[in-house]
Parts: C-alpha cells; sequence; structure tokens
C-alpha cells in the first residue's frame, strides 16, 4: 500500500506540476500526505472530513499550510468518530516482512 502511495506521489508531483490538484479519499491515505512532505507516516493523523491543505513553489518541497487532524468545520461528530493513523502495531516486525514495514497485505 505505502509502495503504491509513494508512485502516486510522484506521479501527482509530475503530472500536476504548477496546478492545483484535489484529493478525496479515506483516511489511510494520511500516508499520501506524508509522501508529498517526504516525512514518516508515524503520527499523522486524518479527522473524519478532515482537510489536508499542502502547498510546492516551483520544484521546491511541499509545505503543510493546514493539517487534517481536526474537523473543526464539522459542526457535530458521532461518539464513535474520531481522527485514523497508523498505529505502531502496523509498523511491527514480522517475520519475512524485512522488519519495520507497513505490515498491510498491499505492499
Amino acid at each position: 500500500y505505502v509502495k503504491r502511495i509513494q508512485r502516486l506521489a510522484l506521479q501527482l508531483e509530475e503530472t500536476y506540476r504548477g496546478k492545483s490538484v484535489v484529493c478525496v479519499s479515506h483516511a489511510a491515505s494520511v500516508a499520501l500526505v506524508a509522501a508529498l512532505l517526504k516525512s514518516s507516516i508515524r503520527g499523522f493523523k486524518f479527522a473524519p472530513t478532515g482537510i489536508y491543505r499542502l502547498r510546492r513553489v516551483a520544484d521546491g518541497p511541499w509545505d503543510l499550510v493546514q493539517s487534517g487532524d481536526t474537523n473543526e468545520h464539522v459542526s457535530e461528530n458521532a461518539a464513535t468518530t474520531y481522527p485514523w493513523g497508523f498505529e505502531e502495531r502496523h509498523f511491527e516486525e514480522t517475520e519475512g516482512n524485512g522488519g519495520g514495514h507497513y505490515s498491510g497485505k498491499a505492499q
């Protein structure tokens, strides 16, 4: 999954250089934010209806303008609604995966 997201990040950078792009997805796509920022996905959270805003000037690095870890623009949340992010268990070293990688099956 993370490798696919990294490829998508490169494709977005190459295909849409100099243009505004809007991506709508589920919380696991916080990995795309991390890939564009060239950062670890550890610690990133994505709130339901959260909005991440990134900005890139010319070929410079991406800057985080607005974090999507909150959804203050929403007037009410269900009690079961909370910001989601990858937990340490997703990175546990398991036999056969080389250790320390996201343990999702779609690598």
